[in-house]
């Protein structure tokens, strides 16, 4: 993946001597990733490389390549369209990402009339250009996940007309200015997606961590910012100690999507993950990610007869349906197979989880104890009376399911800002070991 985040570094050029000043040419341009700028820089300096007067810059490849692009465009269209190149390019920041084959651009970029007057017929070959130089075969401009359907078509609305909540989380405002997409969403192609459409639509990978991730953009949100929490996960040490254990461990994803948590806890050594998931979408999408990282998964579909039963040899088990019915789920698979204990139950749904905690508390090994991983949006100043609103919630279903375990929140991971003010923290709730009424 690119982002804006790249840093140019000029330096001299290796095939002349600092005593061949003069012969020099003006500097030669070091496209780096800002992360390893610092030790490029050093190791530059150390061998008198770095050319100090032109320093380091913010690299701009990607504008340059729209400015030579806009040069192409036959003169009467931007003048039938009342557009000037430089008016253009003053909204084409550097900052884009690339997730292959796919080029995406941010929203804030563009006014709604620019967006559309640049995803015109006419502009084709404008971003064809752009295409082949950025190494691409489809550019779109991205745009927040709605919370509710309000904007679109896509998802329907309630029964008294107000827009229902976008459950599946898709991204209904992605608008495709390059490349075919895939067939248009609708209800019918979100919901109940036939075999020619997912073979239609365009999938785009990533990876993270060694971990590979696919998705369809259409019709499934990615959410970059969640590395810093998959590269946690991976590296937690209660997960590490959990797979160590000589009956190895059971984790949960209520909200698994595509996989951004379940394949960090696989990768990490867990026995088997248990995911909940209503996407069709997502699914797909965890499934084609599981093939590529070498996994076998199972996609249990209540909605279809006769429904498989779990399999012992599937590493990752996904349940096609709400969360509503996990406990139900967790039962057959234990009457199934022997299920490792179930330790680790991922609550990754925002801008609050807290309609799953009771079902994590009920999934958790009743003998050994786990950690619940609740996901919140919470104010900055708010974080510690959150804390404790969680423990209290969280203790409240301990008690009632008859458990006599101490529950304490072991960490708060602030993995990223969501808006002004708010941050998405997580809460590592333990609950500890204990003889109880019902500790199964």
């Amino acid at each position: 993946m690119q982002t804006h985040m790249d840093k140019s570094i000029r330096l001299v050029p290796m095939d002349h001597t600092v005593e061949e000043k003069e012969t020099w040419p003006e500097y030669v341009e070091l496209i780096v990733p800002q992360r390893h700028v610092k030790r490029v820089k050093t190791a530059l300096e150390e061998h008198k490389l770095l050319n100090r007067k032109k320093g380091i810059g913010r690299s701009r490849p990607f504008v340059k390549i729209v400015k030579e692009s806009f040069n192409t465009l036959p003169p009467d269209l931007l003048d039938s369209l009342d557009l000037s190149v430089r008016a253009l390019i003053e909204h084409f920041s550097s900052s884009y990402t690339i997730y292959q084959p796919m080029l995406l651009l941010p929203r804030n970029n563009f006014t709604p009339c620019q967006t559309s007057t640049l995803s015109s017929p006419g502009f084709q070959p404008f971003w064809a250009r752009i295409a082949a130089r950025m190494g691409v075969t489809h550019i779109a401009i991205n745009a927040p996940i709605p919370l509710q359907g309000a904007t679109s078509d896509a998802v329907p609305t309630g029964v008294d007309g107000t827009p229902s909540e976008n459950t599946l989380r898709s991204p209904i405002n992605l608008t495709p200015i390059y490349g075919f997409f895939g067939p248009p969403p609708s209800p019918q192609t979100l919901e109940s997606p036939t075999a020619a459409d997912f073979d239609a639509a365009l999938w785009v990978t990533h990876t993270q961590n060694g971990i590979h991730q696919t998705w369809a953009p259409l019709y499934t949100m990615f959410s970059r910012g969640n590395i810093r929490e998959k590269t946690r996960v991976l590296r937690l040490p209660s997960v590490i100690a959990s797979v160590a254990e000589p009956a190895g461990c059971t984790s949960v994803d209520l909200y698994a999507g595509i996989g951004y948590f379940v394949f960090p806890y696989r990768k990490a050594g867990v026995s088997k993950v248990l995911c909940w998931e209503m996407n069709p979408w997502s699914i797909r999408g965890l499934q084609k990610g599981a093939k590529m990282n070498g996994w076998r998964s199972q996609v249990i579909d209540r909605g279809q007869a006769p429904s498989e039963a779990p399999s012992e040899s599937a590493d990752l088990i996904v349940f096609a349906r709400s969360n509503e019915f996990a406990l139900e789920d967790l039962a057959e698979t234990k009457r199934a197979m022997d299920l490792p204990p179930v330790r680790h139950v991922n609550c990754g749904f925002l801008p609050s989880s807290n309609l799953s905690w009771k079902t994590a508390v009920y999934m958790i090994d009743g003998q050994l104890g786990g950690w619940i991983h609740a996901h919140e949006n919470v104010g900055v100043s708010d974080i510690e009376e959150r804390k404790v609103q969680v423990v209290t919630e969280i203790t409240g279903h301990v008690k009632a399911r008859g458990l006599r375990g101490e529950v304490r929140c072991e960490h708060v991971e602030k993995v990223k800002t969501y808006a002004p003010g708010v941050i998405h923290v997580v809460f590592d709730i333990w609950i500890s070991a204990t003889s109880s009424l019902a500790a199964s």
